[in-house]
């Protein structure tokens, strides 16, 4: 569970870690060297080890490291372009009414130095103790967006001002001009065909799944924060089915601390879900029995290389893991 992350003491837990950040070091040692495949093979190490302390930060860095040598662990259909505006629906879906298709976005990659494409971020933020996770999209025309919840040009422009905006590459500085008027600006590092750091966030490109049965099954997943005030941590899953059916609950808890350590309250709240669900390209939507719908930007960033099954997606600001 994600929220057992609120149990361990953090001290605990890094050290817990250290394997894995050893292992991560040493590849990083061994690519620098040259030694390309003993690289790879120690970052699939070093992805082992921060699984068996649920690790999302080193997971996905040691993941990010071992696709840009390797490649392994994308979608079996990464070596093709994504087709242009093709939906994937479950068969029991009626279909779209015309013009409601959803553009297809490009896969992520890296091109002239440049970020082009949809990316899978996450950042970790040391005074919260929480693993921030955005979806960007840079487009060839210049334009980035983050967190979009479609990619037709009314899903973009209805993004909040501090979402969307314009980016340029300056040698090795990317800068984002956001329309509400600030700027986020770094040097990107660590670059490869698909994936880079910048403003202390790693960068995965990502691909679209390749039909809707590699989705069937159940996940879970989560975020959680704490701090010296207090903690917060809300976890749910989602069980999707062939037939286009869904299910799923969620849990959240909250905790307070007075300047003394104690705790002041504890809440917590917890619900339930089922309705039908729908893949069009990138974007999933969940519609319930009542007729609400939650809609968002889906995709897979970790495949099992040997059955080529999603073993973790993104959607809608979480990450899930297959149970």
């Amino acid at each position: 569970m994600y929220t057992a992350l609120l149990s361990l003491p953090w001290v605990s837990h890094a050290q817990q870690a250290a394997s894995g950040a050893a292992l991560f070091q040493r590849g990083q040692q061994l690519e620098a060297a040259g030694n390309r495949a003993a690289a790879a093979t120690t970052y699939q190490q070093a992805y082992a080890a921060y699984m068996s302390v649920d690790d999302s930060d080193g997971m996905i860095k040691a993941l990010a490291k071992k696709k840009a040598l390797t490649g392994e662990g994308l979608p079996p259909a990464a070596a093709a372009p994504a087709p242009a505006a093709r939906p994937v629906a479950v068969a029991t879906r009626a279909a779209a009414p015309a013009g409601a298709a959803i553009a297809a976005p490009l896969a992520g990659r890296v091109a002239g130095g440049k970020p082009l494409g949809l990316f899978f971020m996450t950042r970790y933020w040391i005074g919260s103790h929480s693993l921030e996770k955005a979806a960007y999209y840079f487009t060839p025309a210049g334009q980035a967006y983050q967190n979009p919840t479609g990619f037709g040009a009314a899903d973009l422009a209805a993004l909040p001002a501090g979402l969307r905006g314009s980016y340029t590459v300056t040698g090795n500085t990317l800068t984002i001009r956001w329309a509400d008027g600030h700027t986020s600006t770094s040097a990107l590092q660590d670059v490869h065909s698909n994936a880079f750091n910048w403003d202390t966030g790693i960068f995965l490109g990502v691909q679209p799944f390749a039909n809707t049965q590699q989705l069937t099954g159940t996940f879970e997943g989560g975020n959680s924060i704490s701090t010296s005030s207090g903690s917060a941590a809300v976890s749910s899953d989602l069980t999707f089915r062939a037939d286009g059916t869904y299910s799923g609950g969620s849990a959240s808890s909250f905790s307070g601390k007075d300047t003394g350590g104690n705790t002041t309250y504890d809440a917590g709240a917890s619900g339930a879900g089922a309705g039908r669900w729908s893949l069009n390209g990138w974007v999933l939507t969940l519609t319930n029995a009542q007729g609400q719908t939650r809609r968002g930007v889906a995709f897979p960033f970790e495949m099992d290389d040997k059955t080529g099954r999603v073993v973790r997606f993104y959607f809608d600001n979480v990450a899930y893991k297959r149970l």
